[in-house]
């Protein structure tokens, strides 16, 4: 089995700050922030459209 991981960054969405993933062979990606905690799902969804979905740490709320 082949597995391509590529390195992946974009700010935080809730914070601000850089995070880094790797997109596996399906092209998905999970971060989480090491400042606030979130943790976010990255999932392509068509040629042009990327859906990120953004879960709080368990106790808190969103930020933004």
């Amino acid at each position: 089995m082949n597995e391509n991981w590529k390195p992946v960054s974009w700010h935080c969405l809730n914070c601000g700050s850089i995070v880094t993933g790797y997109r596996d062979s399906k092209g998905t990606v999970k971060v989480k922030c090491s400042v606030c905690g979130a943790v976010m799902y990255s999932k392509p969804m068509g040629r042009r459209h990327d859906r990120i979905d953004i879960f709080a740490p368990c106790g808190q709320e969103r930020i933004s």
